[in-house]
């Protein structure tokens, strides 16, 4: 399974496994090239976060594959983190 992990200015999403990270730094592509503007990070049923992006913004987007057993692992650790949904930003420090 793919997590994809997208960084912006220190904020932290996930987005669900069903997003193609190509898809999403094609449409940063797109606002950057045409000066800034809006692209949409996540979609849910009840949510979605969308965040303004400009030629001076600091973004990453990393794509790591996981093993099964270590999403079995991560379920555990996200029963531990149930305050935060997977969905909702977070600061690292």
């Amino acid at each position: 399974m793919l997590r994809t992990r997208v960084k912006i200015e220190g904020a932290e999403y996930f987005i669900p496994p069903s997003q193609k990270a190509a898809d999403l730094m094609e449409d940063i592509l797109v606002q950057v090239r045409a000066g800034g503007g809006f692209v949409e990070i996540l979609r849910t049923p009840d949510r979605s976060v969308s965040v303004l992006v400009s030629p001076g913004t600091t973004l990453s987007i990393e794509t790591t594959q996981v093993e099964d057993d270590v999403a079995a692992t991560d379920a555990a650790h996200d029963i531990r983190m149930s305050a935060i949904p997977w969905h909702e930003s977070f600061d690292v420090f």
